[in-house]
């Protein structure tokens, strides 16, 4: 998974809990670096976050595209489980 996937979906998490993050938990769950940083820009240039100081936020594009990652992600997984025969039927 990417750095710009990592930090929507780490956004996602802290707005479904009423929680604003901040660039220093970005580092701490994602990684400190400098791909990290450049992700950070990329995704504010593309309009997805928004930072306002040291919080950020998921603009409503960010959120539908950080909603979208992790139900594609969810579907990869499940997809993964194969599915459970089914019982022969009876005569």
């Amino acid at each position: 998974m990417n750095d710009d996937i990592r930090i929507l979906s780490m956004l996602l998490r802290f707005s479904q809990r009423r929680m604003v993050a901040v660039v220093e938990q970005v580092y701490a769950h994602v990684g400190s670096g400098n791909t990290v940083r450049l992700a950070l820009a990329r995704l504010e240039r593309q309009g997805l976050i928004y930072s306002e100081g040291p919080s950020l936020r998921l603009t409503m594009a960010g959120l539908a595209t950080a909603v979208a990652v992790n139900a594609g992600t969810a579907a990869t997984v499940h997809s993964i489980v194969p599915p459970r025969p089914s019982r022969p039927r009876a005569a």
